[in-house]
């Protein structure tokens, strides 16, 4: 319940500082508007609203760009790993040992990608002890009994590398819906704005143009 009513809360601090803000604007035009005529003043209000859109599309623009980027890094390099990893586990699980050498070949090619793409804290330890595992499993003068050892030791350091890749997928994925709700909130914020200011011109305007034909 307290996660789903943040997000709410924030939204609410941000627009009711927004309308600080653009309250405090019209404070400052009120006090200089007599040494002002009204281009300078339409000016300015439009300058104003320009480089808040711009101001806020930028920020948003960086948080999208963001998202995409973590996007991309989790295809890239945790899915890549986890599909490496399974094909090495299917190879150890449904074959027995020794493994013939159409399936070591095929397991020295994906180990071969995964250490390729080590992107993870305690992935390259996991990947290195794989390799020294699996180098003792096709070993040909290695007794049957170390080969079952170092099978069991292949599959503890595949799911290690499975763990770690898992756990940077919920962590990357979290960064992201973060980033998407401050885009949101900025985006929100800058509409809220540009509102306020359009609606403070709109009222003000006749007045503006009543006075300078005075």
């Amino acid at each position: 319940m307290s996660l789903s009513i943040k997000p709410k809360l924030r939204l609410i601090d941000l627009i009711r500082n927004s309308i600080v803000f653009v309250g405090r604007m019209v404070q400052l035009d009120k006090l200089i508007h007599k040494n002002m005529d009204i281009k300078t003043k339409l000016r300015l209000a439009f300058g104003l609203l320009f480089a808040v859109v711009l101001s806020f599309g930028g920020i948003s623009f960086y948080y999208m760009n963001k998202i995409a980027q973590s996007s991309t890094n989790i295809l890239k390099d945790n899915y890549e790993s986890l599909s490496y990893a399974s094909k090495m586990r299917k190879i150890l699980d449904e074959n027995p040992l020794p493994l013939t050498p159409v399936l070591a070949d095929q397991f020295s090619v994906v180990l071969n990608k995964e250490q390729s793409n080590i992107t993870e804290v305690g992935e390259r330890g996991a990947v290195s002890a794989l390799s020294e595992a699996y180098n003792v499993i096709i070993d040909s003068n290695t007794s049957l009994s170390t080969k079952q050892k170092a099978l069991e030791k292949a599959r503890i350091q595949i799911r290690i590398i499975e763990e770690a890749n898992m756990n940077a997928v919920v962590r990357k994925n979290t960064e992201a819906q973060e980033g998407g709700q401050k885009a949101a909130n900025y985006l929100i914020l800058a509409a809220s704005i540009c509102f306020i200011l359009l609606f403070s011109l709109a009222v003000n305007l006749p007045d503006l143009v009543a006075k300078s034909q005075k």
